[in-house]
């Protein structure tokens, strides 16, 4: 069978199972709407791995995210998530934001703009280093940061540096054949922007600029 129809074979019942399992731990373990919404957030990232395994055409890797926009789009609008208890729509544009990214960076991948090794490490930064900082800052987080006008703690953004570190420092470490102290401060430099970049970008929005940026920067210092 044609790997780009295994991946979309696979790509439906994977979302359907992170959005399972996010109601189910609302349900039954009691997580709050916002660590439901980030445990989504994170799951979604990992269709990237998907695309990488399964798709080598630029049609069929962007049925994936364009459907997450549709469907995440009518979630919003719609109010379906106050079900959920999903009902703060300006938070929901994230969920809009992300699979946007995803679709500029399959059509920059495809188009021989930017390496995979690039669009993974943007992907990663957002999906988990994202998604962490949330759910740590809103838990942990005391201290919120000054003029920050996306309400960001320090806890947070502390998270947010380290997990991406560590994304990029793997992803380089063993894809891009740095000499390890070369290698150690691109890490170091592209985690503290894109904190920082987290930290600065109000709305949501940093669904699009923390994962673009990140991408960008590895791309041009690689």
């Amino acid at each position: 069978m044609n790997s780009n129809i295994v991946g979309l074979l696979i790509s439906y019942p994977f979302l359907a199972l992170v959005i399972a399992v996010a109601i189910a731990l609302k349900k039954w373990c009691g997580i709050s709407s916002e660590s439901m919404r980030k445990f989504i957030h994170i799951g979604v990232s990992n269709w990237w791995f998907l695309e990488l395994l399964y798709f080598d055409t630029l049609a069929y890797a962007l049925v994936g995210p364009v459907t997450f926009i549709i469907l995440n789009s009518l979630f919003t609008f719609l109010d379906w998530g106050s079900a959920l208890g999903l009902g703060d729509r300006k938070r929901n544009y994230g969920l809009i934001y992300f699979p946007v990214t995803l679709v500029i960076l399959v059509i920059l991948q495809y188009n021989g703009l930017v390496s995979p090794l690039s669009t993974t490490v943007g992907v990663l930064v957002m999906g988990y280093g994202d998604g962490l900082a949330a759910l740590v800052g809103t838990k942990w987080g005391k201290r919120e940061i000054r003029l920050n006008i996306s309400k960001k703690s320090y806890l947070g953004t502390l998270t947010m540096f380290a997990v991406s570190l560590v994304i990029v420092f793997c992803a380089l470490f063993f894809f891009s054949g740095l000499p390890l102290l070369r290698l150690l401060i691109m890490a170091v430099a592209v985690a503290a922007v894109s904190a920082v970049v987290e930290v600065l970008t109000p709305f949501g929005l940093d669904n699009l600029t923390v994962p673009l940026l990140a991408t960008l920067l590895i791309e041009v210092l690689v």
